[in-house]
């Protein structure tokens, strides 16, 4: 059975990590690049030429170069949409539409359209990751002043939400043999993260606390300073709690007995703690806490935590990444622009001088 094909007009960085984890699982993504290539391919740094960054996010994917706003380029796409199972698309509203290439105008019943926009299928704005944390809430709970999470959750979250809307269109078409066409507002996305600080707010009229690494309704749950850096400690049950405190050999105050009591004397507890890791070192309390069967992790920069022991890594072309949760079953590098473009349009059913014409038009970029 040949694998499910994803026409992929998705650019910079949420639409092509969905359709690389994808094409991690074996899926034939064909990723449509306007002449000039995806906007990522320009951004630094760069090994030998060629962006990290696009490269992070685009292997086991094939690169077409296609002229969408010539009528020529238009076909081509109209073809290759033909014979997808799955199209994503991250243009704005409208966009596709414009185009002749959105699902009313040539969509088939058994595909699975997905879109992603900032707020969804046709309100405006673009969908940048800053943008979406800063309106979502999650810059508020990051910082004071507002300050964004390190990575691009907003991106990156929505990416995963893309990935799931298509398993579930496919399903859907194994059980009705009908697809799905889904708008994925990256809005929604960002207010789904807020989990417990959305549920408390709308069911609870609880304002969230202010930023900190302190987890709301739990305690001892936070980054503690030790002789020589941070640990992280999580103590979300009466179990954990009490090897911690054998383990810290901290008082037993009656107002810690309980969880809603640390909560509430959170600050001396915490002071407590603080007091109590002071002399030793992180490594030295990671073992200790380790072995007394408390959840701790030291807080690592980003060349420590991939060279942690547990950490595993692959190699793609001659490209370093960390290893998918669910591993690669395609190791494809990351596409030169428009590498695949003779490939795919002979799939198509184009022929040499068919190609010919098209690249004098200047429909292949």
């Amino acid at each position: 059975m040949r694998p499910y094909r994803v026409a992929d007009f998705t650019r910079v960085l949420a639409g092509p990590w969905a359709t690389q984890v994808l094409g991690d699982q074996g899926f034939d993504v064909v990723k449509v690049e306007a002449p000039g290539g995806d906007e990522t391919r320009s951004f630094g740094p760069h090994l030998d030429g060629e962006s990290v960054y696009f490269a992070c996010t685009n292997r086991n994917k094939r690169s077409i170069q296609l002229d969408l706003r010539l009528e020529e380029g238009r076909r081509v796409a109209r073809r290759l949409v033909a014979s997808a199972d799955v199209i994503v698309e991250n243009f704005r509203p409208g966009v596709m539409s414009r185009l002749a290439l959105g699902h009313a105008e040539i969509g088939e019943p058994h595909q699975v359209w997905v879109s992603l926009s900032a707020f969804g299928a046709e309100r405006p704005g673009a969908g940048y990751d800053l943008v979406l944390q800063s309106v979502g809430g999650i810059a508020a709970l990051t910082g004071d002043p507002p300050r964004k999470s390190g990575p691009s959750i907003a991106d990156l979250a929505s990416a995963h939400t893309l990935v799931q809307a298509v398993l579930f269109g496919l399903l859907e078409r194994e059980h009705s043999g009908k697809g799905a066409v889904i708008h994925i507002s990256m809005l929604d996305v960002q207010h789904g993260l807020l989990a417990y600080y959305a549920s408390a707010a709308l069911n609870a009229g609880a304002p969230p606390p202010p930023p900190s690494n302190a987890h709301p309704s739990i305690a001892p749950y936070n980054l503690y300073p030790c002789a020589d850096g941070w640990l992280a400690i999580c103590c979300a049950n009466e179990p954990l709690w009490e090897r911690l405190r054998r383990a810290l050999d901290l008082p037993a105050r009656p107002e810690w007995g309980s969880l809603a009591g640390r909560v509430s004397d959170r600050a001396a507890l915490d002071a407590a703690i603080h007091a109590a890791l002071a002399p030793h070192p992180v490594a030295w309390w990671e073992s200790l806490l380790t072995a007394a069967g408390v959840p701790v992790g030291p807080a690592l920069d980003v060349p420590a935590s991939l060279a942690h022991p547990f950490a595993r890594q692959l190699r793609v072309g001659v490209w370093r990444q960390p290893m998918p949760a669910l591993g690669v079953r395609q190791n494809r590098p990351p596409p030169a622009l428009g590498e695949h473009t003779g490939e795919v349009l002979a799939e198509l059913g184009y022929t040499d001088d068919e190609v010919r014409e098209l690249r004098e038009a200047g429909a292949l970029g």
